[in-house]
């Protein structure tokens, strides 16, 4: 059934450049239709590539519409926040920390919206106003059924507006459309009418089909060549999947936001719409729904005409969904649960940030598989008890056996937070398993001998700088690497090291900092000039940035040793003092006098064994007894993980210290020992 407001596939310009909605689309300025053919071509960032979908209740199960949205955005830390400043209470999925925009959400009248970013939809003009996130605010506050957002649309096509989005909406009388929206004109798409969504639903990623002029519903011959075909396509084929009694929310939460299929829309074999057998190692997610860059998801079941729009409730999941699980929200719960809520991202979120960076290689976006199945095996079956309980609920309030609207909020208000603490628990439990089978790898490779004579003479250490002079690292090192230690220590810069000064020196000691811009104040030759000089037989000292340069982790490391940074999404966890347990075989080489040294930490790359081939495994020195879990931290993570390091990279040796025993206080004499392994045996 069409519904009465609707103005299907009709393009609104503004009010002045028009005489009549009915039946016309409007023609753009010859400007603009250039711009928009010439943007059609432009590519968009792969970190924007959400995938979308409107259903609207002909279509569905329950005949109640629903809207869902996979979320890809280069700000990875999400929560839910409650927004009550304004006409309509409103609750949504924002950038933690935030509240000028809101990136999918729904207020207490039932509307809902969400967005999928389309730059094919610029002008190349510039604009003011509201852009995507902010004009998704304003709707929620002051919208309530969808023809009210598109009366919004024409009134900021007049006042002024910057949207290059496909907004999709729900509302509680059964309206359900897809807008896509230019920063002067939109058009509109209804769910509702068979000629423009003969099946009911309308899917976008991040394309307009006004922008290339194709029709509601493109088919494969008509996107070729246009980025996020594939996800448009496949999103489009889950939906036809679906039982024929209808699709259900269900479907939309664990087959379409969980989906990982091949570029060919072919899916993986052991995934939830895959053929049975085993993940493969590696997964690309170029092409995927599900991707590497996947930070939220949002999934909303709305309410037949005539229901309590108040029961409208928003299945959220924070983090990357196949690494996260699903919570449902209301609109009129007292408060949002611990677990999804937090000005550096919630809870639930931040564990799934942790996991999913866990298996993301770095400098791709292909994943590791190894520790999905596990994770679904445990989540899963959750999440589907969490989706019984919510519809056990929400038919007995429907039935009108809880008296009154704040009854039924109170209900809601118990079952969010009842089932957000099991959510956590579960996702607390997944981090404690991934951090073990990270530590303790299947496949892990020989540690290599790093037994040998230590020198005994003067060792000439050659402390990197970039900083003339102004960093603490390298003076706090001078103040103890002196003559009468039996040291020899100078700053060397990053363009003597490419020129070969290194040549000079026993070991080189790469200090605190950012283990990122040492790579890069290095070039490709000055790290090249440095594995070759620890290959040829000299020693490497990494404190803090320089152990995450040496680790075999990112793109920009020097894999001079195979280590990986376990909960490498918030390496920015704080500083602090902190309790190390080391080795008792450790004690004696590194001069530390007992298995418990306490030091200062900021910031320290929280080591786990790699797998690279090429590189043998290291030496566990101490691994960290106590922790810092600041700035949003999941508590827990960093206990058990390795702080002390060594290993051997062809003739020479490498020592990581992930904290900081060089500074005042160390204990600077574990500093010593370390650099005084890692010098060249025969060094005087």
């Amino acid at each position: 059934m069409r519904h009465p407001l609707s103005l299907e596939g009709e393009t609104v310009a503004p009010r002045q450049n028009r005489k009549d909605f009915a039946g016309i689309r409007c023609r753009l300025p010859l400007g603009l239709t250039l711009a928009l053919l010439l943007a059609a071509f432009l590519p968009v960032p792969g970190a924007r590539a959400c995938t979308t979908a409107v259903i609207s209740g002909r279509a569905t199960a329950d005949g109640r519409p629903i809207l869902w949205k996979n979320r890809d955005a280069p700000i990875s830390r999400n929560e839910v926040r409650l927004f009550t400043d304004g006409p309509l209470r409103a609750i949504a999925v924002v950038n933690a920390g935030s509240s000028s925009s809101v990136w999918m959400g729904m207020n207490e009248a039932g509307f809902c919206i969400e967005n999928s970013l389309s730059s094919d939809l610029k002008d190349g003009q510039k604009h003011d106003g509201p852009g995507n996130g902010a004009l998704m605010k304003r709707a929620l506050l002051h919208c309530r059924t969808v023809d009210d957002f598109r009366k919004l649309l024409e009134e900021t096509g007049q006042s002024g507006r910057r949207t290059t989005a496909n907004f999709g909406v729900i509302d509680a009388h059964g309206g359900a459309a897809m807008f896509e929206t230019s920063p002067t004109a939109f058009t509109m798409f209804d769910a509702n009418d068979p000629a423009t969504a003969p099946a009911g639903y309308i899917v976008r990623s991040n394309f307009a089909t006004t922008a290339r002029d194709l029709p509601p519903r493109p088919n494969v011959n008509q996107l070729d060549g246009i980025y996020s075909a594939q996800r448009y396509l496949r999103a489009c084929r889950l939906i036809d999947s679906a039982d024929e009694s209808g699709v259900t929310i269900a479907h939309v939460l664990r087959r379409m936001a969980r989906d990982l299929a091949a570029e060919d829309g072919t899916p993986c074999p052991g995934s939830i719409n895959g053929p049975e057998g085993a993940l493969p190692s590696v997964l690309s997610t170029v092409n995927t729904i599900s991707r590497a860059t996947s930070v939220s998801a949002a999934v909303f079941t709305g309410v037949r005409p005539g229901e309590n729009p108040r029961l409208t409730t928003m299945w959220t999941i924070l983090g990357d969904p196949k690494f996260s699980i699903a919570v449902p929200c209301w609109v009129h719960i007292d408060s949002v649960a611990d677990p999804l809520a937090g000005e550096h991202g919630g809870e639930i979120g931040e564990a799934a940030r942790t996991l999913r960076d866990a298996s993301v290689i770095s400098g791709t976006k292909d994943i590791m598989t190894d520790l999905l199945p596990g994770i679904w095996e445990d989540l899963w079956p959750l999440e589907d008890e969490l989706l019984d309980e919510t519809t056990t609920l929400l038919d007995s309030l429907r039935t009108g056996t809880t008296d009154g609207d704040a009854a039924i909020a109170s209900e809601l208000t118990r079952l969010h937070h009842e089932l957000a603490a099991r959510a956590w628990q579960a996702m607390q439990t997944e981090l404690t398993q991934a951090r073990d089978a990270r530590l303790h790898p299947s496949d892990t490779l020989a540690v290599a001998s790093t037994n040998g004579p230590v020198a005994e003479g003067t060792v000439r250490v050659a402390i990197y700088d970039h900083s003339d002079g102004k960093a603490n690292g390298p003076n706090h090192l001078l103040q103890f690497l002196t003559p009468d230690a039996g040291f020899d220590a100078q700053r060397v810069t990053p363009e003597q090291i490419r020129e070969g000064i290194l040549s000079d020196f026993d070991v080189v000691i790469m200090p605190g900092g950012s283990g990122s811009s040492q790579a890069k104040h290095l070039e490709e030759a000055g790290r090249d000039a440095v594995r070759t000089f620890v290959s040829e037989g000299g020693g490497y000292v990494g404190i803090c940035a320089g152990a995450y340069l040496a680790s075999s982790h990112y793109s920009w490391s020097l894999g001079l040793i195979n280590a990986r940074v376990w909960d490498r999404a918030h390496w920015a966890r704080g500083n602090g003092q902190v309790v190390l347990q080391l080795a008792p075989e450790a004690v004696e080489p590194l001069r530390a006098g007992t298995e418990n040294l306490e030091v200062r930490y900021a910031q320290g790359p929280l080591l786990v064994p790699d797998t690279k081939p090429d590189l043998p495994g290291y030496e566990v020195l101490a691994t960290f007894d106590t922790e810092v879990a600041k700035k949003g931290a999941i508590p827990g993570v960093m206990c058990g993980t390795h702080a002390i390091v060594r290993s051997v990279y062809g003739k020479g040796r490498v020592i990581c210290f992930s904290p900081h025993p060089e500074v005042p206080g160390g204990p600077n004499r574990i500093m010593a020992a370390g650099i005084r392994w890692a010098a060249r045996p025969d060094a005087e």
